[in-house]
């Protein structure tokens, strides 16, 4: 049975290595790997999870004490250079010594033995200096200092000082860089809040509220909260508090019919099912096995007013027309508010994606607004931050078709954060609740 490290080194290889998001492919190692048990997995998924999140400071702090820089090294030892100073950063439950010498057999297990002593050389000199290590100057290239301290690529670290300002950037891409939460949607008609806490307790999990959505709970010290009975239940799905908090600010329990487009996985169209059980529901999603996952969900879950079907939003459904009392358009989006649970895509997503993604989401506005009847609304959400995909596409919408915005601030927190509510739309930002960044519009059709 291969170590835990090893797991590891090895995940973090084929992730990289990859092409699949992070947390998929995670899954996938995890779920191969026979005899670990939760608390194994546990660390396992902070260790990979972990490099990832901090893999451009990782490689900067070992170039700066190896001879032979990273991008010349044997992918085997990198990983395994990677993960141990992950360790020795990152986890102060870690022993140093622990670390050095099972870098040094691992080496030798992976069949790099004349390269263990290089490995256990430049892991005690990095232990030797951590406190020392002197980052790129803030005052002097402030842009820089985040690229490293924060892992990212430069164009993202600009992005988001253009957009938000120093502070804020520097504020969330802190925030980003820490292991994130579990959210939980409690499926109403199954239990309560309340009870479903008091079972995940006995469960072995530790259970915290929500702070944005009515019934939302979060959980942790779970690696694979599917094993669970109260999943298997379907008592409720994981879904981040920041989108709970779109579906609840746009779904009444009165609405009697509602079209998600771009709907999979499922989760805006789940919970709005919960708060409206008497609706008709149509999914829709453009790839078939997306399709496929909402249909298995609703059946765990026993919602019986959802239909998902293949859909292109691209492309205008003249049976669909003035049919929604409230359309959702989950645009597919540049994913920058996700860099928590999707880290990896600081270190893969291209710059040209947000034009590319603005004018898709254009597109799918512009074929799918006729959906909505005459006094109904049109609920917008991308887990981005981007004025492009976001601001900019909201006032393009208010100023092209037959639509005003809606005032929804009694439907939110009364935070300040949120006090464009009654404008029409909010930007979740990280820092300030701890959920993925996240844009809200809501449009009312008029005339």
């Amino acid at each position: 049975m291969r170590s835990q490290r090893e797991i590891a080194v090895r995940g973090l290889m084929e992730i990289l290595g990859g092409d699949a998001y992070g947390n998929v492919a995670l899954r996938r190692i995890l779920g191969r790997e026979e005899g670990l048990s939760r608390l194994d997995k546990a660390f396992v998924t902070e260790i990979i999870s972990g490099c990832i999140r901090n893999l451009i400071q990782l490689d900067y702090i070992i170039d700066a004490y190896s001879n032979t820089p990273t991008m010349r090294m044997k992918p085997a030892i990198l990983g395994i250079l990677r993960v141990s100073v992950y360790q020795m950063k990152f986890m102060d439950k870690v022993p140093v010594f622990a670390v050095c010498n099972e870098a040094t057999d691992l080496a030798k297990k992976m069949g790099f033995a004349k390269l263990s002593g290089f490995v256990n050389g430049l892991l005690r000199n990095i232990a030797r200096n951590l406190e020392n290590i002197i980052l790129p100057s803030y005052e002097a290239d402030p842009v820089e200092h985040l690229r490293i301290k924060y892992s990212c690529q430069r164009w993202i670290a600009e992005h988001f000082v253009e957009q938000l300002g120093l502070a804020d950037a520097d504020a969330l891409l802190a925030e980003v860089c820490r292991p994130p939460s579990v959210s939980l949607c409690v499926n109403t008609g199954k239990t309560t809040v309340e009870k479903l806490r008091e079972m995940l307790a006995a469960e072995g999990v530790e259970v915290s509220d929500g702070r944005l959505a009515k019934n939302a709970l979060t959980v942790s010290k779970t690696s694979d909260i599917s094993v669970l009975p109260s999943f298997a239940g379907g008592l409720y799905h994981v879904m981040d508090e920041a989108a709970m908090l779109a579906v609840q600010a746009a779904v009444t329990p009165d609405v009697e019919r509602i079209i998600d487009l771009c709907a999979a996985p499922g989760g805006k169209t789940f919970a709005a099912a919960y708060i409206a059980p008497g609706a008709e529901i149509l999914a829709g999603d453009i790839h078939e096995h997306k399709v496929e996952m909402i249909r298995r969900g609703a059946e765990r879950l026993g919602l019986k007013g959802i239909t998902a079907g293949y859909d292109d939003a691209t492309i205008f459904d003249e049976n669909m027309r003035a049919t929604a009392d409230l359309l959702i358009v989950d645009a597919p989006c540049s994913g920058l508010g996700t860099l928590r649970r999707r880290p990896d895509i600081k270190l893969r997503k291209g710059q040209g994606s947000v034009a590319e993604l603005a004018d898709l989401q254009r597109r799918i506005l512009a074929a799918s607004w006729q959906y909505v009847r005459p006094g109904g609304r049109l609920l917008y959400a991308t887990c981005t931050i981007s004025r492009a995909e976001n601001e900019d596409m909201r006032d393009w919408f208010l100023a092209t078709f037959p639509f005003a915005a809606a005032d929804f601030s009694d439907r939110v927190p009364a935070v300040a954060e949120f006090a464009t509510a009654q404008d029409g739309y909010i930007q979740i930002l990280p820092q300030y609740f701890g959920t993925d960044g996240f844009f809200i519009a809501i449009f009312e059709r008029v005339g």
